[in-house]
């Protein structure tokens, strides 16, 4: 009797490993679509919900150099990287660039501040001119965008909607994008 019941836990604990990683992926074979998100393919269009509670498609940025940057706000690396984006933001205003800061689903399934209240805590100038707009994403955005669960990842997008460049960390790699956006853009 004491097998079958350990049987029949082990099996459960399965069954739920299993249900979570096909919700996770979608359940239809998710994985072979995240390899697309590649330098040169186009970004996926997907609705995300900004601070004053309308959503918006990266679609609505067609015409307009995005970086998509994707954060966790309890996240040391996130933080520091808004710290950076605020004392360069005046390259990315020059270039035309838009900086959509999206907490990833949920913070990943942490505790941290709102977006607006972190972005405002460590970006307050490139917050209040408008070069980085906080945002949410939603559980479809991140896993298509993130699937790997990376605290701080983003995208460097073209005015035709391609991607240009990859990478995460903005703090560490700041140096890497701005060259990247005076070769490309």
């Amino acid at each position: 009797m004491r097998n079958k019941k350990m049987v029949a836990a082990v099996a459960a604990v399965v069954v739920a490993a299993v249900i979570i990683a096909l919700a996770y992926e979608g359940g239809n074979g998710r994985n072979a679509q995240l390899q697309n998100i590649t330098i040169g393919s186009r970004a996926p269009d997907y609705g995300f919900l900004v601070a004053n509670g309308s959503t918006v498609n990266l679609s609505a940025y067609i015409g307009h150099p995005v970086l998509l940057w994707f954060v966790t706000t309890w996240c040391p690396s996130c933080a520091q990287g808004s710290e950076a984006i605020n004392q360069n933001y005046q390259f990315f205003r020059q270039h035309g660039i838009k900086i959509v800061e999206l907490e990833l689903y949920r913070d990943l399934g942490y505790s941290g501040p709102a977006i607006t209240s972190f972005v405002g805590s460590y970006a307050p100038a490139a917050y209040l001119n408008g070069t980085v707009i906080p945002a949410y994403a939603g559980y479809n955005m991140t896993a298509e965008y993130d699937p790997s669960g990376y605290l701080d990842i983003y995208y460097l997008i073209a005015a035709n909607g391609t991607i240009l460049y990859i990478s995460g960390s903005p703090s560490s790699t700041l140096g890497q994008l701005e060259a990247e956006i005076n070769r490309a853009l």
